[in-house]
């Protein structure tokens, strides 16, 4: 009989190896955050966080850009690495587009992420995130690296033919540009439908690295909420599962994506073609406990529970 495939999601075998991949794919994490965050919170980073981790600012169409500017400072102060979101659709021209840039050069940041941005009506003449890469500006004002948004469960705002056209630009431009370009993902709550996207996209010719966003330790009635709101529908019958239904939902104090990373670290186990490459979280406010949890599974302070599929912390 011919040898059956194996499952990228078996946890058998080598479960040492698996801890490795774990932590390997938790080491370098980053965090979502909003200007307010920062501002409400001052040190938090630096109190809860490793120095130079990665901080993502997040774009807020109501919020002064000078928020962002100081946000960023601040973090740069705390010894962290401000990524500001660049939303293509809140920017009104390339002179405009210019002046926030340079802004954020001016302060030491060196990273963005740009995405197109929920905005209905764009605010100018930038729909979408190939012309804000396409205008020049990044590469004038010392941007190194950019973050472009993955959609392993597809977007409200965009159909799947764009989705597709666009990453395949992306990966175009990063390559005649040699412009570091990397994917990061909306926050999901189960393995498969990413793993199943990674490998699509990468089969169709995408090469760009991918970090996958994480819910953090926030209750899963917020993450419902969230979930709805950002487009991740098919996974939030995963979360349900996982808290053990509606009620459990409305009652828990803390989710935890042990179950999502575990899935990943598998898959990647697996397939060392596999383009995914670190974690992002999304705290919702809760930045402390989540780096904190983080923190503990990097260092291998963990164990797997093989038979529930699940990482429990030991410190």
């Amino acid at each position: 009989m011919p040898n059956r495939p194996k499952d990228p999601f078996s946890q058998t075998g080598d479960v040492a190896n698996l801890s490795d991949v774990v932590r390997s794919l938790t080491a370098g994490l980053s965090v979502e955050m909003t200007p307010r965050d920062v501002r409400k919170e001052p040190g938090l980073c630096e109190q809860s966080l490793p120095a130079g981790t990665r901080v993502y600012l997040t774009f807020l169409p109501r919020s002064p850009f000078g928020d962002t500017v100081k946000a960023a400072m601040s973090l740069i102060d705390q010894g962290m690495r401000p990524v500001p979101h660049i939303a293509a659709r809140g920017v009104a021209d390339a002179a405009e587009l210019d002046r926030m840039v340079g802004e954020l050069a001016d302060v030491g940041v060196r990273e963005l992420l740009v995405v197109a941005g929920s905005i209905g009506t764009p605010k100018g003449t930038f729909t979408d995130t190939m012309q804000v890469l396409r205008s020049g500006v990044l590469e004038r004002h010392g941007i190194t690296r950019v973050g472009v948004a993955g959609h392993p469960e597809g977007s409200p705002d965009i159909d799947v033919d764009a989705l597709e056209t666009a990453l395949r630009e992306k990966n175009v431009f990063a390559a005649e540009a040699g412009c570091e370009m990397y994917l990061l993902t909306q926050f999901c709550f189960a393995a498969r439908p990413i793993v199943a996207w990674e490998r699509r996209i990468r089969a169709a010719g995408n090469w760009l690295p991918i970090y996958i966003g994480l819910p953090g330790l926030t209750s899963p009635r917020q993450l419902l909420k969230f979930g709805l709101a950002c487009g991740v529908g098919p996974s939030l019958k995963v979360l349900r599962n996982q808290t053990g239904g509606v009620l459990s939902l409305a009652t828990t104090s803390a989710y935890y994506p042990d179950q999502t990373l575990l899935g990943l670290a598998s898959a990647v186990r697996t397939d060392q073609a596999s383009l995914i490459s670190g974690v992002h979280f999304f705290p919702f406010g809760a930045t402390a406990s989540t780096a904190d949890w983080a923190k503990q599974i990097a260092d291998g302070q963990f164990r797997i529970d093989d038979r529930q599929g699940r990482l429990a912390v030991t410190a």
